[in-house]
């Protein structure tokens, strides 16, 4: 196979697997977080994780399947999650001791608002229907 028809198919692979990436799951960083949670015209649920929490792996495909549901571009609801090992700033600034912590940031509290139910998608959707405005 010549050089340009591996790179066109590497191309083309690429593209298959970013059409199924998981683009409405917002990664929540120091310079992201407050520009996007205290967005007056966003409800935003966040989830504090550390990659190397069994818990938190554990949970990870529950939390995929809610920010499956809800699309950035046209929701007033983001689904999101901060590495909160990585950015401990973030993790102190909103008092996580523990992962995962999943907090609600309303639009009109952004102080955040702790879920403390199961850790399923059903459990996720019922939370965010009772607080969101």
């Amino acid at each position: 196979m010549s050089y340009i028809k591996k790179a066109l198919a590497l191309v083309l692979l690429t593209a298959f697997a970013l059409s199924f990436a998981k683009a409405d799951l917002v990664e929540l960083n120091p310079e992201n977080f407050k520009p996007i949670v205290h967005n007056p015209n966003k409800n935003v649920f966040v989830m504090f994780y550390a990659p190397w929490c069994g818990h938190c792996n554990h949970m990870k495909p529950e939390w995929q399947s809610l920010a499956d549901k809800y699309s950035v571009d046209t929701d007033d609801t983001v689904i999101a999650r901060v590495d909160a090992s990585a950015h401990m700033d973030v993790a102190k600034d909103n008092n996580v001791d523990g992962f995962p912590t999943l907090k609600l940031f309303t639009k009109t509290n952004k102080a955040g608002l702790p879920y403390t139910g199961p850790r399923e998608v059903d459990a996720f959707e019922a939370f965010l229907k009772q607080n969101v405005e």
